[in-house]
């Protein structure tokens, strides 16, 4: 006995899960990157992370000629675009008292560039501290 295949039954099969990806998506079921959209780092003591925080610090220093030492990052968020850029609430000292600051760096993994794009004392409580 062959199946027989109806082509209205297929269309409204592929309208039906159309809109049902559609009701799924806008529940937030599916999560994506969005490109250009920032995203919470969920873990600032990763590695990398931490690495790209006391590279800021590092090159901060080399321009404004100052000492901080970088202590922690209190918080960050990643947005992926020719790149990723990071904007990180970081602990450094300066001399003996620790300052919140904010920073942002941009990293082309894979071309091994990597540059300072804003860094800022946040004057706020950390967890307060935002970006512009």
């Amino acid at each position: 006995m062959a199946i027989k295949f109806n082509p209205i039954f297929g269309t409204l099969l592929v309208v039906v899960a159309t809109i049902l990806l559609h009701v799924y998506d806008a529940q937030g079921g599916r999560k994506e990157v969005i490109l250009g959209g920032w995203k919470p780092i969920t873990d600032v003591t990763v590695p990398e992370i931490v690495e790209i925080g006391k590279f800021a610090v590092d090159e901060h220093n080399k321009k404004a000629k100052t000492n901080l030492v970088f202590q922690k990052i209190i918080k960050g968020e990643s947005q992926v675009v020719e790149g990723i850029n990071y904007r990180l609430v970081i602990t450094a000292k300066d001399g003996d008292s620790p300052h919140n600051y904010l920073a942002e760096v941009w990293d082309k993994p894979g071309k091994k560039s990597r540059s300072l794009t804003y860094f800022e004392e946040c004057k706020l409580e950390a967890t307060k501290c935002l970006f512009i």
